[in-house]
């Protein structure tokens, strides 16, 4: 296989995961941990797919839900999310924007466009709730308050582009 090895992140129900992947013809030849598999998926009907892994096979169902997808695989439901590497460790830094060390702002993990406001100003939050959410690199980012307290101000609009660093809410 003379394919570039990709690195992603895959979210199975919470539990990380960080993987190689290098597609061949028919099928990807997946790495974790230092194991690998070769892995493959066909298309048999609508949501139904039949997935390889290595030399065994299950039927599966898949739907995709707003950048994840429902699996349904050998009795179990999972929720699971793919992205490259790079672009979640960035919405990870999203999520935890703002832990600045006393600082009372929030602001900019990276530069995208403010699609919504979960909160406004006289609001009190507790420390995990959505504030924000950001469009980036054509990926939805929720920023989330690392801490808790009441909303002084927001310095931004929906449909306004921020830039990295940029202040976008302020608490009391």
């Amino acid at each position: 296989m003379s394919a570039m090895k990709e690195r992603f992140l895959v979210t199975i129900d919470n539990a990380e995961y960080d993987i190689g992947l290098s597609r061949g013809e028919n099928y990807c030849l997946v790495e974790y941990n230092g194991d690998k598999y070769q892995v493959s998926l066909d298309r048999l009907s609508g949501y139904k797919f039949l997935f390889r892994l290595n030399e065994s096979s299950s039927e599966v169902d898949i739907t995709r839900n707003n950048g994840t997808m429902s699996m349904f695989l050998d009795g179990k439901d999972m929720e699971i999310r793919v992205e490259p590497y790079h672009l979640a460790e960035l919405r990870k830094r999203a999520k935890t924007a703002g832990d600045g060390g006393g600082d009372k702002y929030i602001k900019a993990p990276m530069p995208g466009l403010v699609l919504r406001a979960e909160i406004g100003p006289g609001d009190t939050i507790k420390k995990g709730d959505s504030l924000l959410i950001i469009e980036a690199m054509k990926m939805e980012n929720i920023i989330k308050s690392s801490f808790g307290g009441k909303i002084k101000r927001l310095f931004v609009i929906a449909g306004q582009a921020v830039n990295k660093n940029d202040k976008l809410i302020e608490f009391e």
